[in-house]
């Protein structure tokens, strides 16, 4: 089973993208109070191209600054990985992709299978602005 670990910010079209193209059973959302309100039209946006995923939503109060609470989650959401785990690497504040690549990291102290991404939108910002919902390109990152 491949899951999807991705911080979702208020540019949603990341988590569009991000989904599109893994194409996970499960995601894994770390997200912010303010940016959660773009879930469900991104995730309905998703669901007529490709419904076969699990969401598993977690907020973070605070997502500018709370490191320590981000990483606490990230030990909770380690628990959560299977076979093939993907971590997107962007999207949201620091604090939220902070959170995603702490999981990478745990994980691979457990020896567990991980790959690293991200979602690039060649766009400029302002056509990004006026239709987010555009399927970006993945990009690998090398491990070190």
């Amino acid at each position: 089973m491949t899951v999807l670990f991705t911080p979702l910010g208020l540019a949603y079209g990341t988590l569009y993208s991000a989904i599109l193209l893994v194409r996970p059973q499960r995601v894994i959302v770390v997200t912010s109070p303010e940016a959660i309100i773009n879930l469900n039209s991104t995730l309905d946006a998703v669901r007529f191209y490709y419904s076969r995923c699990e969401i598993e939503t977690h907020v973070l109060e605070n997502p500018l600054d709370g490191f320590g609470e981000a990483r606490h989650l990230a030990h909770e959401l380690a628990a959560l990985a299977e076979d093939d785990n993907v971590i997107n690497l962007t999207g949201g504040t620091t604090v939220l992709q902070d959170c995603v690549r702490s999981v990478a990291d745990i994980l691979r102290t457990q020896e567990k299978t991980v790959r690293e991404v991200a979602v690039i939108d060649r766009r400029s910002p302002d056509e990004q602005r006026r239709n987010p919902l555009t399927v970006g390109e993945l990009v690998e990152v090398p491990p070190l």
